[in-house]
């Protein structure tokens, strides 16, 4: 049998095994509209095709549907978490939230928070899923996969973000996904509800204001201080602060969409006024339209392989916002979901692998 090209998408495969059998193309719109509209879990179940068409796919890609089978599962109060396996046997989570109504929303708001990578590469030190180093760049498949799993099982996410295990920019495999996740014809998901969360990846960043403008962009900063970024986040010595928000200013002024700065506080690291006054200089900096950059804080999530890091307390965290609002500068605290159950930012993966 001849080997399937991995970077191939599951839909690829499928063209090609039935362009081989000299099926119409019709057959083709059968088995996406089976995947993706229908939420069949196995390729047996696709009644719209026959048997023979049937067996030879089977033969070539196996039963299942999907390229990652749920291995473990956490429920918390507000987040669900899945460690999912990839058919090389390397392990992701992915992490559904669960947004209560709010005064301005009188319904239940869904999100995904999805990995684009196994492990990652760039070891921030405050990290769980940097502790344990770099496994593969999923595929496109393995990406979106992660978003049908949940539309399978009638779960379907209001926005999707890219902020679990690993850098997407980093995975060059993530613009392919991105199409999965937004063409109307497979998961449908509009590029208005999709977040990239980067370290800094100035490449990828141009690339995103490039080609997929209505995307929204998360730039994790976590300190102002370039000498103490580049000791708790070495991609800084590629890429400064200063450059980063230089292309991060390109990326506003081209879509005019409101970018987020992630912001980790860590007591006693990263979360002093002095900290909170060079963050308010460094967004001031970014010109005229600098009222679109919006702090997101996260009070830091121990976990993992992080314990020198601890999460500060509830005063520290008012007075750095306080600095922040009276600047002008859009600021929330970002809810923690899941902490019971090791799903919060920052933690995937490493409490079960230390089982």
């Amino acid at each position: 049998m001849k080997k399937v090209n991995v970077f191939e998408t599951r839909l690829e495969k499928i063209g090609n095994i039935l362009n081989n059998m000299n099926s119409p193309p019709y057959r083709f719109e059968q088995v996406k509209q089976a995947i993706y509209n229908n939420g069949i879990e196995s390729y047996s179940e696709i009644s719209t095709l026959s048997k023979d068409l049937r067996e030879v796919v089977i033969e070539k890609l196996g039963d299942k549907v999907l390229s990652l089978t749920n291995i473990y599962e956490m429920e918390g109060g507000q987040a669900q978490k899945i460690l999912f396996e990839t058919t090389d046997r390397q392990r992701i989570e992915t992490v559904r939230m669960l947004f209560k109504p709010t005064d301005e929303r009188d319904y239940f708001h869904s999100s995904l928070c999805i990995s684009s990578q196994s492990g990652c590469v760039l070891a921030c030190k405050f990290c769980a899923t940097g502790a344990i180093g770099f496994k593969k760049n999923l595929t496109a498949d393995e990406i979106a996969d992660q978003v049908l799993y949940f539309k399978q099982k009638k779960l379907p996410a209001g926005s999707v973000s890219f902020m679990g295990m690993g850098e997407p920019f980093a995975n060059p495999n993530l613009w392919e996904a991105i199409k999965i996740l937004t063409d109307k014809d497979k998961i449908g998901i509009s590029r208005h509800k999709i977040s990239v969360s980067t370290v800094g990846l100035v490449p990828g960043i141009e690339r995103l204001t490039k080609e997929f403008p209505q995307i929204n962009l998360a730039f994790s900063l976590h300190t102002p201080f370039s000498d103490q970024r580049a000791e708790l986040m070495p991609i800084t010595k590629a890429y400064s602060i200063e450059t980063v928000m230089e292309s991060v200013k390109k990326y506003v002024l081209a879509t005019n969409n409101k970018v987020f700065i992630a912001y980790a506080l860590m007591e006693g690291t990263n979360d002093s006024l002095e900290h909170a006054k060079a963050l308010v200089s460094l967004i001031k900096k970014q010109g005229a339209k600098s009222y679109l950059y919006h702090v997101n804080l996260i009070r830091f999530n121990p976990g993992p392989g992080t314990v020198e890091f601890k999460r500060p307390s509830v005063t520290r965290v008012d007075k750095f916002m306080e600095i922040i609002e009276k600047a002008g500068i859009r600021v929330t605290l970002r809810q923690s979901f899941g902490l019971d159950i090791y799903a919060a930012c920052g933690q995937l993966y490493g409490k079960y692998e230390n089982n």
